[in-house]
């Protein structure tokens, strides 16, 4: 999809006397942000053919196309990158108007999308979200990944996420912190490599290194292990899949470093967690704009983070 430019862009000139429809809005917004009619319509809970329409409907009131094929996929014009733009900022200052009009009321409605980078998806969100689920089930969640902090930040800032879940040694100054925990990481190797209680520069020069691609954030750790130790990997296997980084590096003989949470599965395949001399840690927490009026989902959730530290 193509990228939309930097939010504070004006209003295209093309709008004339139109005004869109929030619903149309969103719908435009979300096919952007969840990359295809069919899994924006799941997230915003109405049928694809619902959400077409709404898009139709604007481009009709509008007299322009908004996406046009490319391919198999549907990119936006250039007219379609200003009205997302447009748009983003009109649902964000909408957001924040129900914010102020309900700041007295209780957290029962309303939409809150979290991001985090994927590790912290699959090992920190789930419980702290259930807690604030099982207390608000009338707010909308919408939950997905971000591959790297800085695309996380940018994520924040146009109002595509709400809060987001990163490591916190690099946040903006734009941006505020809801301290989550110290994460420890820790190598998984299969049993017939037993170092003792901790990784050896020996173990680690000689086993094939299981890991994610260059640019991700559990990559960038390993790597810090690696020169600590003043070593370089024999080897290195890389995939994408972060739930087959243990099971792999078990299955090939190999080591991979990787969060405790992710390591807990280790038994299951053989292998075992082992430690390091220094421990190796990172701050995540709960990213998210600094904004004075913030939408009472967003609010409750935070005090639900707060409520657990």
């Amino acid at each position: 999809m193509t990228q939309c430019p930097q939010v504070g862009e004006p209003l295209p000139s093309e709008l004339g006397g139109v005004r869109p429809g929030l619903n149309q809005l969103e719908a435009v917004v979300a096919v952007v942000d969840y990359g295809s009619f069919t899994a924006a319509a799941d997230v915003l809970m109405i049928s694809q053919p619902s959400l077409s329409r709404r898009v139709r409907t604007l481009e009709t009131a509008l007299d322009a196309r908004l996406f046009v094929p490319v391919g198999r996929r549907m990119e936006l014009t250039d007219l379609g990158q200003r009205i997302v733009t447009a748009g983003r900022r009109i649902l964000r200052d909408v957001t924040e108007i129900e914010a102020m009009v309900a700041s007295d009321q209780q957290v029962t409605s309303g939409t809150l999308r979290i991001a985090g980078l994927p590790s912290l998806v699959a090992t920190e969100v789930p419980a702290r979200l259930g807690d604030f689920h099982r207390a608000h089930p009338g707010v909308r969640i919408e939950l997905f990944s971000i591959e790297d902090t800085p695309q996380l930040i940018d994520a924040l800032r146009v109002g595509r996420a709400d809060i987001g879940f990163g490591v916190t040694d690099q946040v903006p100054h734009d941006i505020d912190v809801v301290p989550v925990r110290t994460q420890d990481f820790v190598a998984v190797i299969a049993t017939d490599h037993d170092p003792g209680r901790i990784v050896t520069a020996e173990l680690l020069s000689e086993l094939t290194l299981v890991t994610l691609p260059r640019g991700t954030s559990i990559r960038e750790m390993a790597e810090s292990v690696y020169q600590a130790h003043g070593v370089r990997p024999p080897r290195v296997l890389t995939t994408t899949q972060r739930d087959a980084l243990v099971e792999l590096g078990i299955t090939c003989g190999g080591i991979t470093i990787v969060p405790d949470a992710l390591a807990r599965t280790a038994g299951l395949f053989g292998g075992h967690a082992v430690g390091f001399t220094d421990p190796v840690q990172r701050q995540i927490g709960a990213l998210h704009r600094n904004d004075r009026h913030q939408p009472h989902a967003l609010r409750g959730f935070i005090a639900t983070l707060n409520a657990v530290r």
